[in-house]
């Protein structure tokens, strides 16, 4: 059998008539919980499908705003990107622009640095040279008027010194000029005027040593020894005695001469008479830092001539005394200086071509090489011109 017959048999099979089915009856119970289930199932189906219909109305609501919100901030995302894209360009502008002005002041301040610094090098070398300058003269000052030898050399070295620092080697042969002024310097023989007035005070503290000549004042204390009071009653008539001669030597002094050629000195004149050869030491004293010759040979001469009128030389103290006082007589208080010193000129000429921009001075050339005064006024008359031309 084919294919075709079987399904054409299965199809007259089913067509066959089947009995009939005699449904139950329940009643009318049955059908009322029938058409009530009915019921609740349709409108259980139409809550369902209206519920299921305005949620599906919300949800495309919701879509419909989110897809707004979406496309809302895609716009305002891409405005956002198009402005920071300008910001950053505008921000690139500006840092060129800023590195542009920041190299432009940096070369600014490179080239004015470079001023500064050469500004600030010349103010210092020609600080430097009128420092010198005027350290030199004062160390002519020193040498000149106060004949300060030491500090003359230690303000040279100074001199010196700022030179050298300047590191300048046009400066060698100034240099050599102040170095010749200082071994100049250095060979003079100084004066230990420290040492005189150190003996002017020691002699004035030995005066109260020296013992005068006439013998007042011995005589006195042998006097006020021999008239002793006692205090025993027992001795009352030589108690009196001592009185009564005790008031006649105070009351009356009698002072014996014999046939020296020394001059009598009142009672107690010795004190002023020590006091007066104190006064002339301490002049002495005070002319020495001052180089006052004359006034120190005065005083010594005065100090001499009173010692050996008025006490007895023949005493060591007063032996002492006076070969102290010969001793200072001989030293002197002035030392032989140089007339110049020949680093002053060079340096001034220096300073008035640096600093001050003047032409060559023929006075300050004719100075370098000043002639040999021939007196004494002459000399200073030439030291106060030097003085006032460097000076100006």
């Amino acid at each position: 059998m084919t294919t075709e017959q079987k399904q054409s048999t299965d199809a007259v099979e089913t067509k066959r008539p089947q009995a009939p089915h005699r449904p139950k009856s329940y009643g009318w119970v049955g059908n009322t919980i029938s058409i009530a289930i009915s019921l609740a199932i349709g409108i259980g189906g139409l809550y369902i499908y209206y519920h299921g219909q305005q949620q599906n109305a919300e949800l495309k609501t919701e879509n419909l705003a989110l897809q707004q919100a979406i496309t809302s901030l895609t716009q305002q995302q891409s405005t956002d990107k198009q402005e920071l894209n300008a910001n950053l360009q505008k921000l690139e502008a500006s840092l060129q622009h800023a590195d542009s002005q920041s190299q432009q002041r940096d070369d600014r301040i490179a080239e004015l640095r470079n001023r500064v610094s050469a500004f600030s090098n010349t103010d210092i070398e020609n600080w430097r040279l009128a420092q010198a300058s005027s350290l030199v003269k004062m160390a002519g000052r020193k040498v000149w008027s106060e004949q300060d030898i030491t500090t003359a050399i230690a303000l040279l070295k100074d001199a010196d010194q700022n030179l050298a620092e300047m590191n300048d080697p046009s400066l060698l042969y100034v240099r050599k000029a102040i170095m010749a002024d200082i071994d100049s310097l250095t060979k003079i023989k100084q004066v230990d005027l420290d040492g005189i007035i150190l003996m002017l005070n020691q002699l004035s503290n030995q005066v109260d040593n020296l013992r005068l000549a006439n013998k007042v004042e011995q005589a006195r204390s042998e006097k006020a020894d021999n008239h002793e009071i006692t205090a025993s009653l027992s001795d009352w008539r030589e108690n009196l005695s001592n009185s009564w001669h005790s008031f006649m030597d105070n009351f009356i002094t009698i002072t014996p001469r014999d046939d020296s050629k020394e001059p009598l000195l009142a009672p107690n004149q010795g004190v002023y008479l020590r006091e007066n050869i104190r006064s002339k030491l301490l002049i002495a004293a005070q002319a020495v830092p001052r180089h006052q010759a004359k006034i120190y040979q005065d005083a010594l001469e005065d100090v001499q001539s009173w010692v050996k009128t008025y006490f007895d030389t023949s005493l060591p103290e007063a032996e002492n005394f006076l070969n102290n006082v010969a001793s200072l007589q001989k030293k002197p208080l002035s030392i032989h200086v140089p007339e110049h010193l020949s680093s002053q000129p060079i340096l001034a000429e220096l300073v008035r071509k640096r600093i001050y921009n003047l032409p060559h001075s023929k006075q300050t050339q004719t100075e370098a090489q000043p002639e040999t005064p021939k007196t004494v006024d002459q000399a200073k008359a030439a030291d106060q011109a030097k003085t006032s031309v460097e000076e100006s």
